[in-house]
């Protein structure tokens, strides 16, 4: 009894999906007002678009030394992260430097 009423429920929701699924027009009387507007008059519009050349451009990440330090027996290094940006041909057009610091940290011997 209780698979026959897990079936019947599941061929009722699947029922109701596909009810939902199908286009608006096979619904009878039930019409949203933007359909009902498309019987007015339309004006035809066009445009003239101003073809402007542009260029490909890669865009990359890459770290830059920015200093070196001493301290506590250690040598550290900064590098700072910049966004940079090239054309098709390989030229740097613009690099925006970020507030990404890596750092790296190398223990001096001391002999």
């Amino acid at each position: 009894m209780k698979k026959i009423l897990c079936f019947i429920g599941i061929i009722a929701v699947l029922g109701f999906t596909a009810y939902l699924e199908f286009p608006e027009d096979s619904y009878l009387g039930f019409r949203s007002s933007f359909t009902n507007e498309t019987n007015e008059e339309s004006e035809e519009v066009s445009a003239e678009v101003e073809e402007v050349d542009q260029f490909e451009s890669y865009s990359s990440i890459e770290y830059e030394k920015e200093g070196t330090k001493i301290a506590d027996g250690y040598r550290v290094e900064s590098y700072r992260q910049y966004n940079i940006t090239e054309d098709d041909e390989g030229n740097i057009v613009k690099k925006v430097p970020t507030d990404i610091y890596n750092y790296l940290r190398y223990k001096i011997e001391e002999e």
